[in-house]
């Protein structure tokens, strides 16, 4: 076999520039280190940022390509209009003249609807600013349909199925259910094995799938599941393929066959759980075999699954996003508590996207919010059914109507204003009537939230267009024109947009990042700060069984055959 050689790079570029700005690449939540070159406002080069803690020089092909997107000529760098959206765009006189026509085209759709029939989606292109700004003005405007695909469902009290008294939730939920890591992704090389379901970082946090593969090579086995074949199923040990929205009945299924097995930490159980005992009472009606046949397995492939879990202990579970806008989300924290997971380094849950703090952007504002029941919106796909009714203006950032706007997509044409803040043609912008040019992550300042609760701040790069706002920049215009500029008083002396003063103020207002400045996180760069991590309850984690002194891996168990979904058999001992 060749010898592998490590690969050896000079620091530093051979382009010429006139500087070098130290920033954070906010394509995903992983938040890698980049180093970028500029020379004459232009970025000629970037690379990895090496002395960064989280991503070691590493960067993805994301973290690289944002370069063709600042200079694409197919950008949307002027605002336009236009009366249907099967017809050609007018340029607009100015970005003034723009938000002077937005505001007058939403004056008429309250006039006529009522404030709740506006709704606003927060594609991460926009940036975190474009989504609380949005939440300050929704709540001034008396709507509650502010969408972001990261949100937490709990933020909303009928966001998550869970709080609809029909439906009674088979698991064990505390208040930080849906959103508190307990296996942070630093600790993914000392797990037995990883169990992914329907998460795919391997396609779309690539470095963070770096430390699942560190982690393989160490032996431990790999498992993922989800709804089609992905990038991250084609490195697995055991690939399953599930029905969609199954994912955490897959959960559910697992911890009755662990039950089953004894397989569970009593003990573990007891200091993690508020109510050990009943969330074992919930189980004792589930049938394990209805719930394994609706997965598409067998009872004997389920409880399979589950002996390998076990001698391959501790397990980090990692969950996409979407389950936890699913019924029975909270499986997985209970899972990793009353297995014993989450007692020791290298075991525990760990939801992809939960790294934010709930960020209170609009409650000092009095204004109450309509009456009746907020209706949760889904994370992506559905029917039309499942959207919200009666909307007739929408404010969608990014490539909303492509990703978890789907489900609006067949009322546009009910709809009296589309409005488009985003950089490229796509399809939110084909179902506009309004564009509005935003600027891109490189061109503002901006805090990066990691999946560990890390918290950096990111300089801009180069500066943005006259015409390309920032987020905050876009609903501060939009406030002075209902005179609510009170409300927005983060400006600079020039009366544009300060995201800094704003970052610092909603910091400010949540315990868990009160006394965090920008100039705290500026001064900390390359290395992140961290909000409290609240790791399941207190529970006292302890050393791993492995690695041994030895620093090898203990020899599995004796092969033991399972059945797998196709019909056919494979060995525990062959998964590796």
């Amino acid at each position: 076999m060749p010898q592998q050689l490590q690969l050896k790079r000079k620091s530093g570029t051979r382009k010429a520039n006139d500087r070098a700005v130290r920033s954070v690449c906010r394509e995903c939540t992983v938040g890698c280190g980049l180093i970028a070159y500029i020379q004459d406002h232009i970025i000629v080069d970037v690379m990895g940022d090496e002395e960064h803690p989280v991503s070691r020089g590493r960067v993805c092909a994301k973290g690289t390509d944002f370069v063709r997107g600042i200079r694409s000529p197919e950008r949307i760098m002027f605002p336009g209009a236009r009366n249907r959206p099967s017809g050609p765009f007018a340029a607009m006189e100015n970005i003034e003249k723009a938000m002077d026509g937005l505001a007058d085209a939403l004056k008429r759709v309250r006039d006529r609807s009522g404030p709740g029939a506006l709704a606003v989606g927060c594609d991460p292109e926009a940036g975190l600013d474009f989504y609380l700004g949005a939440r300050r003005f929704a709540r001034l405007w008396e709507t509650p349909h502010v969408y972001h695909p990261l949100d937490n469902p709990i933020d909303n009290p009928f966001g998550h199925p869970a709080n609809d008294p029909g439906n009674k939730p088979l698991y064990q939920e505390g208040t930080s259910a849906l959103t508190a890591p307990t296996a942070p992704c630093t600790e993914w090389e000392e797990s037995g094995s990883l169990f992914l379901v329907e998460a795919d970082p391997a396609a779309t946090h690539p470095v963070a799938f770096g430390k699942v593969l560190q982690a393989k090579a160490r032996g431990a086995k790999i498992i993922a599941a989800d709804v089609c074949f992905t990038a991250t199923l084609s490195k697995a040990d055991l690939p399953l393929l599930i029905p969609p929205g199954s994912g955490n009945l897959l959960g559910m299924v697992l911890l009755k066959g662990l039950m089953e097995l004894d397989g569970l930490d009593n003990e573990a159980a007891a200091a993690g759980l508020d109510d050990p005992e009943g969330w074992r009472a919930t189980f004792e009606n589930f049938s394990l075999a209805d719930g394994a046949k609706a997965l598409g397995l067998t009872p004997e492939a389920a409880v399979g699954i589950c002996r390998m879990l076990v001698q391959h202990a501790p397990v980090t579970a990692i969950t996409g996003k979407r389950l936890a806008y699913q019924p029975d989300a909270g499986v997985w924290q209970t899972l990793a508590a009353a297995a014993g997971w989450t007692s020791r380094v290298g075991g525990g849950w760990y939801p992809l996207e939960a790294g934010r703090p709930r960020l209170a952007a609009a409650g000092d504002i009095e204004n109450p919010r309509p009456g009746g029941r907020e209706i949760g919106f889904p994370y992506q796909g559905g029917s039309g059914a499942d959207a919200p009714q009666g909307i007739k203006a929408v404010i969608a950032s990014g490539n909303c109507f492509n990703d978890f706007f789907l489900p609006f997509k067949v009322s546009t044409r009910e709809m009296d204003l589309i409005v488009h803040f985003g950089a490229f043609a796509n399809l939110t912008r084909d179902l506009a009537h309004m564009i509005l040019p935003s600027a891109l992550w490189p061109e503002r300042n901006g805090l990066c939230f990691s999946n560990d609760r890390g918290i950096q701040f990111g300089p801009r790069l180069v500066s943005p267009q006259d015409a390309c706002q920032t987020g905050l920049g876009f609903w501060m215009r939009l406030a002075d024109r209902f005179g609510w500029g009170d409300h927005f008083p983060w400006r600079t002396e020039t009366g544009r947009a300060d995201p800094l003063r704003f970052y610092d103020w909603v910091l400010a207002r949540n315990p868990d990042t009160a006394g965090l400045t920008v100039e705290a996180l500026k001064a900390s760069a390359p290395e992140p700060i961290f909000w409290p991590l609240d790791r399941g309850r207190g529970v006292k984690r302890t050393s791993p069984p492995f690695p041994t002194d030895s620093g090898k891996i203990p020899p599995a168990p004796a092969p033991e055959k399972i059945s797998l979904p196709d019909g056919g058999t494979a060995q525990t001992q062959d998964m590796g």
